[in-house]
């Protein structure tokens, strides 16, 4: 049971981590501590170094004092003094010794500074190889970022909730530019179609007339209820429409 619950609570505590961790962050974090780390072999190869010109200096002295006590107990014997030959000997000879010792700690640290060389070499172009990989992991990062945060706006986006409105607004324009057009054809007809029942009845009218006043012997005269036609031939005729004309306008 404990176990089962310490699983849970690893998977638990993996999962936040996996929602609060930033890949631009993360990798920035890594470079920067491969930077640091880089800085530390930087720093460990400069004393690898210093130290090994310390023991090149160390051993050029000692191998010097090895010359110079050698040339003293020399004079010691040239001047006959066995006993200070002796003492410059024993000098010589724990140069003699410090010399071989120096010369097996430069051998080792020389190859200590050569690995430690080696290590900062191969430590700079992986922070090199990092630094190109960070940027483009980063750069990708940001694209991936941009495209979801594209494609939930899209997700959110009713294209056909939008067509749909443009439609139904399409038909009504439609509509409205259908109705102004029969207003005006209506307004254009009416007035077109009273002159036209106007003027066509007095061409009717006139034309009938010309046909009743084909004769030159007969004269158009306008009586109370309508125009009437006479014949200028039949005086009798003339003289009683005359008369009742005269009549009529008595009464």
């Amino acid at each position: 049971m404990f176990q089962r619950m310490v699983t849970v609570f690893k998977a638990m505590i993996n999962s936040l981590l996996g929602k609060v961790e930033d890949p631009q962050m993360m990798l920035e974090q890594a470079y920067q501590d491969l930077q640091s780390n880089l800085i530390q072999v930087r720093q460990a190869v400069a004393q690898a170094i210093a130290t090994e010109k310390q023991l090149e200096q160390q051993l050029k002295k000692n191998v010097e004092q090895v010359d110079v006590w050698q040339t003293r107990a020399g004079m010691a014997v040239q001047q006959g003094n066995d006993d200070l030959a002796r003492q410059a000997l024993q000098r010589k000879q724990q140069y003699a010794s410090a010399v071989k010792d120096l010369e097996t700690q430069l051998q080792a640290q020389k190859e200590i500074t050569a690995g430690l060389r080696r290590r900062l070499a191969e430590l700079e172009a992986e922070a090199s190889k990092t630094y190109t990989k960070k940027q483009v992991l980063i750069a990708r990062d940001k694209a991936a970022q941009a495209t979801s945060k594209a494609n939930e706006i899209l997700s959110k986006t009713n294209s056909q909730g939008a067509s749909s409105i443009m439609e139904r607004m399409e038909l009504k324009v439609q509509e409205n530019e259908a109705k102004a057009q029969a207003l005006a054809e209506l307004g254009r007809d009416n007035l077109d179609s009273a002159f036209a029942s106007f003027e066509g009845a007095s061409d009717i009218e006139m034309e009938l007339l010309a046909l009743k006043a084909g004769d030159s012997s007969k004269l158009i005269t306008q009586k109370k209820d309508g125009p009437i036609l006479l014949d200028l031939k039949d005086s009798d005729t003339v003289d009683a429409e005359v008369e009742v004309s005269d009549a009529q306008r008595k009464e």
